[in-house]
């Protein structure tokens, strides 16, 4: 069982690496080394910075507390159950790609399990108390 758990996690490290790098990709290399600014102003300068639209709450959860600056993009939240759901602010057009990981891990044994629909990350086998970590990329429904 350890050693699927194992193979598990060092797949989703590298799933995950794999979408950030994707991510970046989209942004020439000389644009990353001197910043650039995007549409709404802001300034990439080394890290990308997510946030909500302007008005727009955070997104709600239930089995955990969600962090004051979390968004739909990323974010974290504290379990208070074995189980509960991440509800985004803002439905995706699709079910968005995600990563959920358990940032109190201790080892691969506390592995969150997750699945993940236009609306939201259902959160299954948590364990109480940890902080979990998600990150999403997606495109929003049009209205």
């Amino acid at each position: 069982m350890f050693d699927i758990r194992s193979k598990k996690l060092a797949a989703s490290k590298k799933l995950a690496a794999s979408a950030i790098a994707l991510a970046l990709s989209f942004t020439s290399m000389s644009a990353r080394a001197q910043g650039f600014t995007l549409p709404d102003g802001s300034a990439v300068q080394g890290h990308i910075r997510t946030m909500q639209a302007p008005g727009l709450a955070p997104p709600t959860a239930v089995g955990c507390t969600i962090a004051a600056n979390a968004t739909d993009m990323a974010g974290t939240c504290t379990a208070s159950a074995s189980s509960g759901s991440i509800t985004f602010s803002m439905t995706y057009a699709a079910a968005p790609f995600c990563m959920v990981w358990d940032q109190s891990a201790t080892s691969t044994v506390s592995m969150p399990v997750w699945s993940v629909s236009a609306t939201a990350i259902t959160l299954t086998t948590i364990i109480s108390a940890h902080v979990l970590g998600y990150f999403c990329l997606g495109s929003i429904a049009s209205s």
